[in-house]
């Protein structure tokens, strides 16, 4: 029994751990905003981690610009800001997924669940 007792002992400290660890991480990711301005600063675009819009700042520059440039102005904004934000989240997972009990964890779950994961 002492030896079932430490293994039960063992699992309680490493789920906590993964816990804490988890939640630090979510925490992180949480803080993430990014914005990105225009070439020539007409609009901004705030995003979240997930690459999510939270916020638009339109200039009347930007309302001058006609339909097509508005877009591409819009878009080109969006997407450099997705991608900052990308490459936070990424820094601050990847200590977390390269650890060498997370990325088993994680190639099991992959393994199990497929590539959708």
């Amino acid at each position: 029994m002492e030896y079932l007792d430490r293994w039960n002992e063992e699992q309680r400290r490493v789920a906590a751990d993964w816990r804490r660890k988890n939640q630090q991480l979510q925490q992180a990711l949480a803080q993430i905003s990014v914005r990105a301005g225009s070439r020539n600063g007409e609009l901004s675009a705030t995003v979240d981690a997930h690459g999510k819009v939270t916020d638009l700042r339109i200039t009347p520059q930007a309302l001058r610009l006609g339909e097509v440039q508005l877009r591409q102005a819009l878009l080109e904004t969006i997407q450099r800001a997705q991608s900052d934000a990308q490459h936070q989240a990424e820094a601050i997972t990847r200590p977390y997924t390269e650890e060498p009990a997370n990325a088993a964890a994680m190639t099991f779950i992959r393994d199990i669940l497929g590539p959708a994961m």
